[in-house]
């Protein structure tokens, strides 16, 4: 129960006495807006969807030091960049959410609040930044995001009915989607740098695998600028991992 952090701490202790190759953090859900924190006094999907893979991750991260580390995020995490890039910057107070969305005012108060409508690709970049930020402090492990990019799966109502945007042709159906998953999970080490520069190494952090299943760094589209370039972003990764641990200890799993 990714909702609960007690029971993913109970899960990592019934899995120490395997070797565990590669973990797949899947889970996703778009969540109403306004929903009220949870036990933890947290904002519930980001609980879900980043924290509690976060603390997953760490735990096995201890037995299986060069764990391959897979987490799926989504196409939606570039609107994290996409309105401040191509709206005027007049325009800015129209959009609910702050450049990059994991922000350093998210994580120092939105990260206490309710849902709101950016929460869920506020998740998904969060995977991202995890994703990227896994080698810099596991030496031994690597670690991928997907940009899934817009798959027809039954994350939304709508995409189950009988005419849908997979039916149309405007999404991918799951049979392709799952794709880029499995070279992310099967790859080898090396073969997951192809096509990166030269002298890139694991020590440089995590890749994407992208909709067509080509690796590539993150934020490296020409979107990602500014006050959203690859540089703040790694940035804010970097702080949204001080932030994830101080909250995971700051919370008495046990009650």
């Amino acid at each position: 129960d990714l909702s609960n952090l007690d029971s993913v701490r109970q899960a990592a202790d019934q899995l120490r006495e395997q070797k565990i190759d590669v973990l797949y953090n899947n889970a996703g859900h778009v969540p109403d807006p306004n929903l009220p924190v949870n036990e933890y006094g947290l904002e519930s999907s980001f609980t879900s969807m980043h924290l509690s893979h976060y603390l997953l991750t760490e735990l096995l991260l201890e037995v299986n030091p060069k764990l391959r580390v897979v987490n799926t995020s989504s196409g939606t995490h570039h609107l994290c960049a996409l309105p401040f890039t191509y709206l005027p910057e007049k325009l800015y107070n129209l959009v609910e959410w702050s450049p990059g969305c994991v922000d350093e005012e998210f994580l120092l108060l939105g990260m206490k609040s309710q849902t709101d409508s950016a929460a869920y690709f506020r998740a998904k970049v969060a995977n991202v930044m995890h994703a990227v930020s896994i080698p810099h402090n596991h030496p031994q492990a690597t670690s991928v995001a997907i940009d899934l990019g817009w798959v027809g799966t039954s994350i939304q109502p709508f995409m189950e009915l009988s005419i849908s945007p997979t039916s149309l042709g405007w999404m991918r159906n799951t049979q392709i989607g799952v794709l880029p998953c499995m070279r992310a999970i099967l790859s080898s080490d090396d073969e997951l740098l192809v096509g990166l520069e030269k002298d890139r190494h694991w020590s440089d952090g995590g890749v994407v695998m992208n909709t067509l299943g080509f690796t590539e760094e993150a934020y490296s589209l020409p979107f990602w600028e500014d006050n959203v370039s690859r540089d703040r972003m790694l940035e804010l990764g970097r702080k949204l991992w001080v932030a994830s641990l101080r909250t995971i200890k700051s919370i008495n799993i046990d009650n």
